[in-house]
C-alpha cells in the first residue's frame, strides 16, 4: 500500500483526521488524553469536537511556524497518519500558564488538569530555552503501525529542524519512548507528574492512580542522539 507524505491542505482533511485521531488513541490507552480535552458520553461527539476545534485551530495557523502533516493511502485516499509540528522560538517557550477550560468550572477534573499540565510545561520549561521542532500531537491507524508511517511523520520534523538549524525536543509517552528513540532522538530524563497535594479527595486520588509520567526526549541539530557522546544543553 503506497503511502505518501503530505501537508493538510484543506478543511475537509480533517474530516478524515478526527476519526483516525479518536480512534488512534484509544489503542493503546492514553491516562494523559483525558486532561487535555473534554470527555464526551460518544465517539460521536467526541469527533465532533476534536473536528471543529482542529479547523478553527487550522485556519488560525501560522503557516511558517505551525505545520500540520498527514500521511495518505494513495490507492485509497484515506489519512492514515497525522502530526502537528511547530516551530518553538518563544523566550519563554513553555511559560504562559493553561486553563482547562474544557472542564467545568470549580471540578475536580479541571484543577487537577491544570496543576498536571503546567506542572509538565514547568518540567521542560526549565530545561529547553532554545529554539526547536515541538512536535504538539501524532497518531496513526491502528491498521498502519509497523509500516512507517509514524517514522515518516516524526523524520519530517526533526529534518524540518535541520534546516532551520534547531534541535528536536518531544515530550512522549513511556509506550511512544522507543518508536522516538529509533527515529534519533535521546531519551534524557523521565518527566515525573507533579499532581501531589494536601488531603486528595477520593476522585482526586482516583485520577492520580494513573501513569501520567512521561519522557524528554531530544536530538541536536545535524545528526541523530549517539549515547554517550551527545549531552542535552540542560544536562550538567
Amino acid at each position: 500500500m503506497p503511502l505518501i507524505l503530505r501537508h493538510v491542505t484543506s478543511e475537509s482533511d480533517f474530516d478524515k483526521i478526527t476519526p483516525m485521531d479518536y480512534d488512534g488513541w484509544q489503542h493503546p490507552y492514553n491516562p494523559q488524553l483525558q486532561h487535555f480535552r473534554p470527555q464526551f458520553p460518544t465517539r460521536e461527539e467526541a469527533i465532533a469536537w476534536k473536528n471543529a476545534k482542529s479547523k478553527e485551530s487550522w485556519r488560525s495557523r501560522d503557516p511558517d511556524r505551525r505545520f500540520w502533516i498527514a500521511i495518505e493511502n494513495t490507492e485509497t485516499a484515506d489519512i492514515v497518519g497525522c502530526a502537528i509540528w511547530e516551530v518553538n522560538d518563544k523566550p519563554d517557550p513553555y511559560g504562559e500558564k493553561t486553563v482547562a477550560t474544557w472542564h467545568a468550572e470549580g471540578s475536580v477534573e479541571k484543577e487537577f488538569a491544570e496543576r498536571f499540565i503546567n506542572g509538565l510545561w514547568g518540567f521542560i520549561g526549565e530545561r529547553v530555552r532554545k529554539a526547536h521542532m515541538d512536535l504538539l500531537s501524532i497518531v496513526v491507524n491502528q491498521a498502519y503501525r509497523g509500516r512507517g508511517a509514524g517514522r515518516m511523520l516524526i523524520r519530517w520534523g526533526i529534518e524540518k529542524g535541520d534546516e532551520l538549524g534547531i534541535e528536536t525536543v518531544i515530550s512522549s509517552l513511556p509506550s511512544a519512548k522507543g518508536a522516538y528513540s529509533k527515529c534519533g532522538l535521546g531519551a534524557i530524563e523521565i518527566i515525573p507528574a507533579d499532581v501531589d497535594v494536601p488531603d486528595p479527595s477520593p476522585r482526586w486520588k482516583e485520577l492520580q492512580n494513573e501513569d501520567l509520567s512521561g519522557w524528554l526526549m531530544w536530538r541536536p541539530v545535524g545528526h541523530d542522539y549517539v549515547e554517550g557522546v551527545d549531552k542535552a544543553p540542560w544536562v550538567l
